[in-house]
């Protein structure tokens, strides 16, 4: 039997079984897509999604035994530059200041997931891939999980099942679990672009009427771009050439990096929050983005995750070092009140963020402009925001 079972081994699964590993776990994986091949040296080419890490969660994963294999391969952003398409008012934010090193990383999810895999498999996990989730079923002390392999079905036994299987978790589907969803009606275009003059290790956010518009380091001249667009624009956004979407991204960006000069492949993926009403089940959590799918803006969904993995791991190992059973109520409630708080704090700033600039919020632009102003000259403000943005607020 195992102690352990994770549906899902994209990044939050493979840190969750790594570090359990570590701590002396049993652990097991069901991944449904194939390993991802060996990382290479070098550039993965132009195109890949970029995730942005916040200082508090690169504390973790260095803490956890992972952040030297990543280090390499990460853009720090030293400065973040917050503005208002059409009114005045901007909040500015550098590392120096806040007294650390970087505010954040930039890594590619390309070369991020086979040096998570490598560390898991290190550390003892048992890694299942391809492998498809298709039932569970509560027994005694312990979950039977059911799947599905190239070779048939198949099945494992663990005291403590895990959902780290997505926003569209098909395990917490199976546990009857309700969710609170919101569609923002916007979907985020993703590329990779390159720009005519740089700011070096400077990420930007610039809120228009439509959505956020977030560029993110990705060293030299490139930037990850994140392009929050309206239901009416992204089609026609999607249907023009690179040159005239560079161009229209010029005008909505404006001038501060000079032209728009190369574009990448184009991804959509429509903007929906998703927050699961329960996070736990017998025998089960539910956590990642399974638990919780926030809006893109501020970068702050692995972030948000990392801290799921911290408090599960604690207080599994708490159960396990008094002798009590891990997947009993008592250590999933325990869990779950660990994480109310911060969830109580990260879903509705995430939503204010996300449609407070927009038409959506008919509030005049110029008050826009205050508030941004107000987040970058009043101390206490900012200074919460940012701990809670790093991910060290407490």
């Amino acid at each position: 039997m195992f102690d352990v079972a994770i549906v899902g081994g994209g990044p939050v699964g493979a840190i969750l079984a790594h570090v359990l590993a570590r701590e002396g776990f049993a652990v097991a994986v069901l991944e449904r897509e194939a390993a991802p091949a060996e990382a290479q040296v070098g550039s993965t080419g132009f195109d890949g999604r970029a995730i942005a890490l916040a200082e508090g969660g690169r504390r973790l994963l260095a803490g956890w035994g992972l952040w030297g294999a990543l280090a390499g391969e990460a853009e720090p952003i030293e400065h973040i530059h917050v503005s208002l398409r059409g009114a005045w008012g901007s909040a500015r934010f550098a590392a120096r200041e806040e007294g650390v090193a970087a505010l954040g990383q930039v890594l590619d999810s390309a070369r991020m997931a086979p040096v998570l895999l490598a560390a898991a498999k290190a550390s003892g996990v048992h890694w299942q891939s391809p492998a498809r989730y298709i039932a569970h079923e509560v027994q005694g002390d312990g979950v039977v999980l059911r799947f599905s392999t190239p070779e048939g079905e198949q099945s494992l036994h663990a005291r403590l099942l895990v959902a780290a299987d997505g926003a569209g978790s098909a395990v917490r589907s199976a546990l009857g679990l309700p969710v609170e969803a919101r569609d923002y009606g916007q979907t985020a275009i993703l590329a990779r672009v390159e720009v005519e003059r740089v700011e070096p290790r400077t990420a930007f956010e610039r809120f228009t009427d439509e959505g956020p518009i977030a560029l993110l380091p990705m060293g030299d001249n490139r930037y990850s771009l994140v392009w929050v667009s309206g239901a009416g624009g992204v089609e026609r956004r999607l249907g023009l050439s690179d040159a005239a979407l560079l161009d229209e991204l010029g005008q909505r960006f404006g001038p501060r990096l000079g032209r728009f000069t190369r574009l990448g492949s184009r991804q959509a993926y429509p903007l929906r929050a998703v927050t699961a009403k329960a996070i736990t089940a017998p025998r089960a959590v539910v956590l990642g983005n399974a638990a919780h799918a926030l809006h893109p803006v501020a970068g702050q969904g692995l972030n948000l995750c990392l801290r799921d993995i911290r408090a599960l791991i604690g207080e599994l190992a708490r159960a396990r070092q008094e002798g009590r059973d891990i997947g009993s109520t008592a250590v999933l409630d325990a869990y779950a009140a660990a994480r109310r708080s911060d969830y109580a704090v990260s879903y509705p700033l995430m939503d204010v963020l996300a449609r407070g600039f927009t038409r959506a919020v008919p509030v005049p632009g110029a008050l826009k402009g205050l508030a941004l102003a107000a987040l970058d000259a009043i101390p206490p403000l900012r200074a919460g925001f940012l701990q809670q943005m790093m991910g060290l607020k407490g």
